[in-house]
């Protein structure tokens, strides 16, 4: 029998009201940027980071503008943190309905001048890193039994190769397939899972004048002629957070301007 799917306005689509979110990497760019559009729309929102200052500093900034806010300090590559991570949500909010797994790394290096050590880094933060989140936040969410939705930050670099980045695109392909073969694991549990995979934005980790002039460099194979903000990444991310990416789960949504079209 197919469940008859409600009618819902537009301010009910978007309403995360009694939603209890958590986004790693989430004091500064794209995760503070999803952070902040979560708690706008209603999600009590924990902010996940290595780095304490910032991350207790965007907390502020939030609870100051009367949203549901509180950080956490958590490394993605260490199990025991990520499942403090989780309780943490479930102690300070009541439980876990959203997680965006945004936290990773991109050093560029040529594969002739990488060694194991750099490698096993990228791949630890930007790949197992959400594995181990995804493991963790999923059986917090079949345990509560009312689904949820875990959104994965890949990348463009996942389908678009860069000379310098063998590591990072690798792990961000590896992303890819693991959503989808978690959207079709977690599915009868009612947890959707799906990527956005930004193409270039604009965030304080890429202010560095070798940063700006790749950035420069990209803007030529960019069709919208700009790079991205991270509240475009927010945007989406609040979209398939929402009640109205509903019909969607194992997809991944190619967020770069076309970049990757040319």
């Amino acid at each position: 029998m197919v469940e008859e799917q409600k009618y819902l306005s537009i301010g009910e689509l978007f309403d995360l009201s009694g939603k209890v979110a958590i986004v790693t990497g989430g004091a500064s760019g794209i995760g503070f940027a999803c952070a902040k559009r979560l708690a706008e729309a209603g999600a009590a929102v924990l902010i996940a980071d290595l780095n304490s200052g910032a991350g207790k500093q965007k907390t502020k900034e939030l609870t100051t503008a009367d949203y549901k806010a509180a950080f956490v300090k958590c490394d993605v590559t260490q199990g025991p943190q990520i499942t403090n991570m989780v309780n943490t949500a479930v102690k300070t909010f009541g439980g876990l309905d959203i997680i965006v797994n945004n936290a990773g790394r991109y050093p560029k290096k040529l594969i002739t001048e990488m060694d194991v050590k750099a490698w096993d880094r990228v791949m630890d933060i930007n790949f197992k890193g959400v594995f181990l989140c995804c493991l963790r936040a999923s059986q917090q969410m079949i345990k509560q039994e009312r689904g949820g939705s875990i959104i994965n930050i890949a990348s463009a670099s996942a389908f678009h190769p860069t000379i310098g980045f063998t590591a990072y695109d690798s792990s961000k392909a590896g992303v890819w397939m693991l959503t989808r073969t978690l959207a079709v694991e977690l599915a009868p549990h009612k947890i959707w899972v799906n990527s956005i995979s930004p193409g270039p934005i604009q965030t304080e980790g890429c202010s560095s004048p070798e940063d700006i002039t790749f950035n420069k460099r990209r803007l030529n194979r960019i069709l919208m002629g700009r790079i991205g903000r991270p509240d475009e990444i927010a945007n989406v991310v609040l979209f398939l957070a929402s009640r109205a990416s509903s019909f969607i789960t194992g997809s991944d949504i190619v967020t770069d301007a076309g970049w990757t079209l040319t």
